[in-house]
């Protein structure tokens, strides 16, 4: 962080610029390699959060969209004979 009183040049700005393109084409062909190879169903423009959703739900946990998380709960017997 910088104080607030001096601004960045204008190669600071561009260098700044061509840094946040840069991330997010790599971001972008991170998430089309999840769609199409890791079977993500993954929105068209998608951030952070879906992903990590994507990945708790394939591990097993379900993440509501206030962001509670908890562990699914898989029921192994219906019904037990006593």
């Amino acid at each position: 962080m910088t104080s607030g009183s001096r601004l960045p040049t204008w190669k600071e700005r561009e260098n700044n610029k061509r840094r946040e393109r840069r991330r997010r084409a790599i971001a972008a062909k991170i998430f089309s390699g999840l769609r199409m190879y890791g079977n993500y169903k993954l929105p068209k423009h998608c951030d952070n959060n879906e992903v990590l959703k994507a990945l708790c739900n394939e591990a097993g946990w379900i993440v509501e969209p206030d962001g509670t998380t908890y562990r699914k709960v898989i029921q192994l017997f219906s019904s037990l004979p006593i």
